[in-house]
């Protein structure tokens, strides 16, 4: 393989990274000396945790997605004056896209999912690959009124770039509709990970004769106020696991900070069940790796029909209502969800698919 993957990655959330993370490491180990460059708007410790292959980063402003001031709750307003703003310069944007692209000597652009980097490949002639689980026009659609003008002039703007995309993957669960005219479904994509189920409660200071389920409350990448601390942690039942550090002093509360060199993916694998929404990266791992999931929706999230769907067939999974969530009385959900027959472990080597595809690409 001659030249170098430039990766463009979605910064909202780390649902994105998380799907595109084992892809790269898949390519990483298939040739050790592919270069490898992740640009996006995210923290590059977080970056880090999740790519283990050599690459480099570049951090920058690329999509919008939705801005969130908590992950359940959307600003309509702000992403309404964002998106406002990005069509106002979008041909700098492309330019100076394109312009990073060819400085990396770039074989095939690889992006989850930022139409931007989309439209500067097309733009260069370089062949390019989308990782779609959902696409911002969907979003866009389930959010906005189409009927308004200018958000049709961002939806249209959306779909015409994706559309020039040489091939989208959509690693399952997915949104599978005609925004991408080339594409491929693949199986789903997920991390590879360790089980340390001991050392992560030896680790948390757990006694190694105190059985209570660890479980572990995580609602993506950005702080949540919607968790019922107070609430949940009445409850002596369980082990609790927040990302949350300023926690009060009791033996069943603990704080990931605890455990904040081990990949997020390893920590995930190791607890006994996790209360999250039902975004790819969290509820996909979790199926993957047999965690029992206890899940609320965040409400007009166009992908989260499919991952519910697909978490009914393949995982230990369970919804709650926006008013058990907010209670923080999980009890009798948490007991129900142990009882359920855990499935056969679903089949996810979708990253050993997209970067076999990845490869055929940039031989051409």
């Amino acid at each position: 393989m001659k030249g170098g993957i430039f990766c463009a990655v979605s910064g909202h959330g780390y649902g994105h990274l998380s799907q595109i993370a084992p892809i790269l490491d898949q390519l990483g180990t298939m040739n050790p000396d592919l270069r490898i460059m992740v640009a996006g708007n995210l923290d590059r410790g977080v970056v880090e945790r999740f790519v283990h292959v050599r690459h480099e980063f570049d951090h920058g402003f690329r999509d919008i997605g939705l801005v969130q001031s908590d992950p359940m709750v959307v600003d309509l307003e702000a992403t309404r004056l964002r998106y406002e703003a990005m069509q106002q310069n979008w041909e700098e944007r492309v330019e100076a896209e394109m312009s990073r692209i060819s400085a990396w000597s770039t074989s095939l652009v690889l992006v989850d999912i930022p139409c931007v980097t989309i439209a500067a490949a097309h733009r260069l002639g370089i062949p390019s690959v989308a990782v779609a689980s959902l696409s911002w026009d969907h979003v866009i659609k389930a959010y906005f009124p189409l009927e308004d003008p200018a958000v049709m002039g961002w939806w249209r703007r959306m779909r015409e770039h994706y559309a020039k995309v040489t091939l989208a993957l959509h690693p399952e669960p997915a949104i599978v509709g005609d925004t991408f005219p080339r594409f491929e479904v693949i199986p789903p994509l997920v991390s590879r990970a360790q089980v340390r189920k001991e050392s992560l409660r030896g680790a948390l200071g757990i006694a190694s004769d105190d059985r209570r389920p660890l479980v572990m409350i995580n609602l993506g990448g950005m702080p949540s106020h919607a968790v019922p601390l107070e609430q949940i942690i009445q409850e002596l039942r369980y082990h609790w696991l927040f990302k949350e550090t300023e926690l009060p002093s009791l033996n069943h509360v603990h704080s990931t900070a605890k455990v904040h060199q081990w990949p997020f993916e390893d920590v995930l694998a190791s607890v006994d069940a996790v209360v999250s929404k039902p975004g790819y990266g969290t509820a996909i791992g979790a199926a993957a790796r047999g965690v029992a999931l206890l899940y609320v929706r965040r409400g007009r999230f166009p992908d989260e029909d499919p991952i519910c769907n697909w978490l009914s067939r393949n995982a230990r999974a369970r919804e709650i209502d926006t008013e058990t969530f907010a209670s923080g009385r999980w009890h009798e959900a948490m007991q129900s969800l142990f009882h359920l027959t855990p499935p056969a472990p679903p089949r996810c080597d979708g990253a050993v698919v997209a970067a076999e595809r990845i490869v055929t690409l940039m031989g051409r």
